[in-house]
């Protein structure tokens, strides 16, 4: 497990725009019922009662434009396994055939959730290895540090040079003490801190959108898990960002300069202390 046969990798070949990090298990390893194996090669663990779709509050979550927020429900009975299909707007198939209503779902059979297709294995030889956790937990004595904020609340994002790893974005009211700490994937963290930098770099300069980075040299030089992530590819991961902004009261603070590429709209500074009380 955690790698393909050229002829089983063929039949759940990634859809165009599909990247690994696009997909990921909230059900942990030890509590697998099932797995499913993308075309990356990666399993991804299911349990009992398994939703799937877009929501992140989901169990097995695809970030994929032709997948619903709730798009299908995977569920353990008596004697196997059925699949339904959530009123998805691209539909769910197994080996081909359309769910309609909720539908058997044999051992070592095809799920495509929309444009998504994937291996639903109900026995392994060998319990696969958990791909990498996007998810990071506070990062101390940071080695990049940078300070910004909007309206009344401060923002100071934390981490290590790594240019691979994610970091913590740390916030507060004005006026406040304490830090309420946020981790950041890899991909928003580094994002943000391509923005930060580029803000710091043309602090100077005249035009009302400095600091702007390329949407194309941001999917070049973000920490894909492929070397064909596009302009899409970065949308998404800005979308991602800027409702964890949202959740702060920020989500502004992230703007697009139309055709040209994203931007920060408040001034960032570099250093400061921190201290999480």
């Amino acid at each position: 497990m955690g790698a393909l046969c050229r002829a089983c990798a063929q039949e759940v070949t990634p859809c165009d725009g599909l990247i690994a990090d696009h997909l990921r298990s909230t059900v942990e390893a030890t509590e697998a019922e099932a797995w499913m194996v993308d075309g990356f090669g990666v399993a991804h663990a299911i349990a009992a009662k398994t939703g799937i779709g877009r929501n992140q509050e989901g169990e097995l979550v695809i970030l994929a434009t032709s997948v619903s927020r709730e798009h299908a429900e995977l569920k353990q009975i008596e004697n196997g396994w059925n699949v339904r299909d959530l009123g998805s707007r691209n539909g769910t198939y197994v080996d081909g055939a359309r769910v309609q209503g909720r539908v058997p779902m044999p051992a070592r059979a095809i799920l495509k959730i929309g444009d998504v297709a994937l291996w639903f294995l109900t026995e392994v030889v060998h319990e696969p290895t958990s791909p990498p956790s996007m998810a990071t937990g506070s990062i101390a004595g940071g080695l990049v540090r940078f300070l910004t904020g909007q309206g009344s609340v401060e923002l100071c994002l934390v981490g290590a040079s790594d240019p691979t790893t994610g970091g913590s974005l740390l916030s507060r009211a004005a006026g406040t003490e304490a830090w309420t700490d946020r981790g950041l994937p890899p991909l928003e963290f580094q994002l943000l801190r391509s923005l930060c930098a580029k803000a710091i770099e043309e602090a100077d300069s005249p035009s009302a959108v400095r600091g702007c980075v390329a949407t194309k040299q941001l999917a070049r030089d973000l920490p894909f898990q492929s070397k064909y992530a596009n302009e899409e590819n970065v949308r998404q991961v800005v979308r991602r960002l800027r409702a964890q902004l949202g959740e702060l009261g920020v989500e502004s603070l992230l703007a697009v300069a139309p055709g040209r590429g994203y931007y920060l709209s408040s001034p960032v500074s570099a250093g400061g202390g921190t201290d999480r009380r």
